[in-house]
């Protein structure tokens, strides 16, 4: 059950409707009076820092929610859940050295299955689950070679291959979304149907590096953080702050790591990296919690 919603949060969700549209608006004229002023090196920049800032939170409060799923209540299930979401994390990394193309294939398919979670509440989880595919066909399908330079560069000459074999003909991704979108209007989901309509357009307009940074950050993160928020008893408001601010923190710590380990490469590469992969290492121990949360609260929810 949720929480009454302070009236701060009631502003936000209110701004959450109309937030992720009008930033892409924004950034559209920006890139159209500015356009050569985001090099490869200041995208890659740009995405790290709002990542930090407000994508690394969004996966910071999951042990508010091992909290309320009960496996995180004691010293010891919080020894575990530690060690576990850390072997994790490693073992992720790990596989993807030693397996680099398959690792990457693993990761689009598991985003786009946790992306299309954006929806849970507007569209049927078939309808989702096409929608969190498309967020990724689109960049890949519209900027076919851009990608295949990202790939290559998070997986070696292969995985910019797969870049190929997943680049779906432009006019097919656009009826996709526009089929999407005309279903959401159709069941009067106008929010949706302007997401949808403003990804198709970003994908198309921008870069896939600015295409993610807007999407995650202003979209993804902001909702799932509201989400929790809006969950959470108000006076634990301050505590989940706290939380995200010292989670963010170890997160850097292990990333620091693997700027480390991976020094040697070149700046561009290695930001790449260092984003990306870091990311997977978070989102796959992210996605079981998620996913234990879920199967909790549908065997707790009372039958029909």
């Amino acid at each position: 059950m949720n929480s009454p919603r302070t009236p701060l949060l009631n502003r936000l969700n209110a701004i959450d409707r109309f937030l992720f549209p009008l930033a892409a608006l924004v950034s559209l004229v920006l890139i159209h009076l500015v356009p050569d002023v985001l090099s490869l090196t200041t995208q890659l920049a740009l995405l790290g820092i709002v990542i930090v800032l407000l994508g690394l939170p969004h996966g910071a409060l999951d042990p508010w929610i091992a909290e309320n799923i009960g496996i995180q209540n004691t010293r010891r299930q919080v020894l575990l859940l530690t060690i576990s979401y850390l072997a994790i994390a490693v073992l992720v990394v790990c596989v993807w050295y030693w397996l680099p193309v398959l690792s990457l294939l693993i990761f689009l398919v598991i985003s786009a299955w946790h992306f299309s979670g954006d929806w849970k509440n507007n569209i049927q989880q078939p309808l989702r689950i096409c929608a969190g595919a498309l967020l990724l066909l689109m960049p890949i399908g519209f900027h076919t070679e851009i990608v295949r330079t990202i790939f290559e560069q998070l997986s070696g000459e292969s995985g910019g291959n797969l870049a190929y074999a997943l680049a779906l003909p432009g006019w097919l991704l656009v009826g996709a979304v526009v089929l999407l979108s005309g279903w959401a209007a159709f069941k009067q989901q106008w929010k949706t149907t302007l997401e949808f309509l403003t990804l198709l357009t970003l994908a198309f307009l921008t870069t896939p590096l600015v295409y993610f940074t807007l999407y995650f950050c202003l979209l993804h993160s902001p909702r799932h953080l509201l989400g929790l928020f809006s969950e959470a008893p108000v006076v634990q408001h301050p505590r989940l702050l706290k939380m995200m601010f010292v989670y963010t923190l170890a997160t850097l710590l292990l990333v620091s790591v693997l700027w480390w380990f991976w020094s040697d490469l070149p700046a561009d590469t290695l930001i790449l990296r260092l984003i990306f992969i870091s990311l997977a290492a978070v989102t796959v121990p992210h996605m079981i919690l998620i996913a234990m949360a879920y199967l909790v609260k549908n065997r707790s929810a009372p039958s029909v």
